[in-house]
């Protein structure tokens, strides 16, 4: 379970674009070290790895893991936490890249390039007001059998998580006492979202996690289709409060 402290950030973190010359302290790498190694993972059987380094652009924290889906969400999981531990520290942060693998990037045997965390000193706000979110409406299926409204309200933060081109793919369903997760079907834009959309899909999770701690429960994961599908959307994990 990620750190319960990093639930408030949900609510203002914004993506950082304008970055001041000054290069990182000392004690800021140490506040991103500490971070790197305090990362929670969401499927503790996915391997990755976080790789703090620099450019001539500034620092960057890059993730490999796995190219599978459940692997990808992990990283997602795992470098949100980042996203929102950095930017309690005081630090800008960006999803930064659109998948393209840099130069510099090594990965560890067995895993590929991923995504990228580009951190720094903001030159803008760190924070943004709530009515700035572009996000869709309700994240929770419903049809005539199935309305839940207390499912949507736990699940809000959830909704704020951030995505590539804001495709927002995510959507869940619940099934007794069991949510289950969605990614939806992208068509075309598969050629140029499909690993982030996975990615997404862990940054969501991220989110989804720290509500369901902020309502005072814990929960398990599990991968085991329901037998009602969910038209255009593709099943991913379950989530057992």
């Amino acid at each position: 379970m990620p750190n319960p402290k990093l639930y408030a950030p949900i609510f203002e973190r914004k993506s950082i674009r304008k970055y001041t010359d000054t290069s990182l302290s000392p004690e800021q790498l140490g506040w991103v070290k500490e971070e790197i190694a305090a990362v929670a993972p969401l499927l503790p059987g996915e391997k990755f790895t976080l790789e703090l380094a620099t450019s001539k652009e500034g620092w960057r924290i890059y993730g490999y893991c796995e190219n599978t889906a459940l692997a990808n969400v992990n990283l997602g999981y795992v470098m949100q936490q980042l996203d929102l531990a950095l930017h309690l520290r005081g630090l800008g942060r960006l999803w930064y890249g659109f998948g393209r693998e840099p130069r510099d990037s090594n990965p560890p045997k067995g895993l590929s390039y991923a995504m990228c965390l580009k951190i720094g000193n903001a030159a803008e706000p760190l924070t943004r007001e709530s009515s700035g979110f572009d996000r869709r409406a309700s994240i929770v299926y419903a049809d005539e059998m199935h309305c839940h409204a207390s499912l949507q309200e736990l699940l809000e933060p959830a909704r704020l998580a951030p995505s590539a081109m804001n495709s927002q793919p995510w959507l869940f369903s619940a099934g007794g006492d069991a949510i289950h997760v969605w990614q939806k079907k992208l068509g075309l834009k598969k050629l140029f979202l499909g690993r982030m959309n996975q990615i997404d899909m862990g940054i969501c999770l991220c989110h989804a996690a720290l509500a369901i701690a902020q309502a005072g429960k814990g929960f398990t994961v599990e991968v085991k289709s329901p037998a009602q599908a969910v038209p255009e959307h593709h099943y991913l994990l379950t989530l057992r409060p």
